[in-house]
């Protein structure tokens, strides 16, 4: 009889009457989630893209096993506290006000077609002072010529969650099954851009089958850098949402953060102009995006987003099952 392995890194099918005591290779410990990197506790080995930590081999030799692990309670780093602004007691006790989360008649929610407008930027002492660093690093280095060669046996697909490596052209064959979009893990809830699966079990998200059918990706991309997914984390004041990037040395002549009332465009050159993150988010109500700004980090890219009426949001985009066409009355 066949078992799925549930060790961290592992995955595999393995028969429980063959299971040596070095049969499975696999992470002890758990995933860590820091400034826009992403590893496991038990080992160094550290990454910027998420299919690259998925790919990651493990560190430790045991027996497989199919008893899943119990997922430990999620507690807030001081990294991912760091960007909360100081508030006054008065507003730290008074809630902001409530909105119905249900549409309303005599309510028409702004149109998502009106014209785009590129939020002020504030550029910090602190990521002038990495940029300039990276830029004399660089002019030390000598130019390289990049030869990708064939495409190696055991090659990883590159697309996210898809986990076929590649064994001869007749892989090419085959089904790729990813998500397009990107991972999102905000207040213990973790999911895709592109199907918004939440579940609070990091397990059950890695093994969260694609959404998207495609071929194989077995080069990396190229261009203006490679799209990487970029942590982010938001929260709110009576009057404002702040929303944290965590994208260390952002370019600020590359960097484009755009919104209209109810549409936030943001687009993120980072890690020197190695990585690039690029979403657009459908708000839960509307903004004003004339006071609205954006401030460029060494380690991250805050958008702070002037609300038009001081209600509390429950959630940061309003969910696709409530969209309703432009201009429409019974809109939120």
């Amino acid at each position: 009889m066949s078992l799925t392995c549930y060790n961290k890194g592992c995955g595999q099918k393995f028969d429980p009457d063959n299971n040596a005591d070095d049969a499975c290779k696999y992470h002890p410990g758990g995933p860590i989630f820091h400034d826009a990197l992403k590893g496991w506790s038990c080992c160094k080995k550290r990454s910027t893209d998420f299919t690259e930590f998925l790919n990651t081999p493990g560190c430790t030799r045991g027996p497989h096993s199919n008893v899943k692990p119990v997922q430990p309670q999620e507690t807030k780093t001081d990294s991912e506290t760091d960007g909360l602004k100081n508030i006054t007691l008065e507003e730290a006790v008074k809630p902001p006000r409530q909105r119905d989360p249900l549409p309303k008649l005599d309510m028409v929610r702004p149109s998502a077609d009106e014209p785009m407008l590129k939020l002020k930027v504030t550029v910090t002492s602190s990521l002038k002072a990495i940029l300039e660093k990276l830029q004399q690093e660089d002019s030390n280095v000598s130019p390289t010529v990049d030869n990708l060669g064939e495409i190696s046996v055991g090659t990883n697909c590159y697309h996210k969650s898809c986990k076929t490596t590649y064994n001869g052209p007749k892989t090419n064959d085959t089904q790729c099954v990813y998500h397009p979009g990107y991972p999102v893990f905000h207040e213990g809830m973790k999911y895709w851009t592109c199907c918004q699966r939440k579940t609070s079990d990091f397990d059950n998200f890695l093994s969260q089958e694609g959404c998207e059918v495609g071929k194989h990706l077995w080069i990396k991309p190229k261009g203006e850098g490679e799209e990487k997914s970029c942590r982010f984390d938001w929260y709110q004041t009576g009057p404002d949402v702040c929303i944290s990037f965590f994208a260390k040395a952002s370019l600020p002549e590359k960097t484009l953060v755009e919104a209209n009332k109810v549409v936030l465009k943001v687009h993120l050159v980072f890690d020197g102009g190695k990585s690039v993150f690029d979403q657009q988010f459908i708000l839960w109500d509307a903004i004003d995006p004339e006071r609205s700004n954006v401030k460029l980090l060494g380690s991250k890219v805050e958008i702070n987003l002037k609300k038009k009426e001081s209600f509390s949001w429950p959630t940061l985009e309003l969910p696709k099952d409530k969209l309703i066409p432009t201009g429409d009355k019974n809109s939120q």
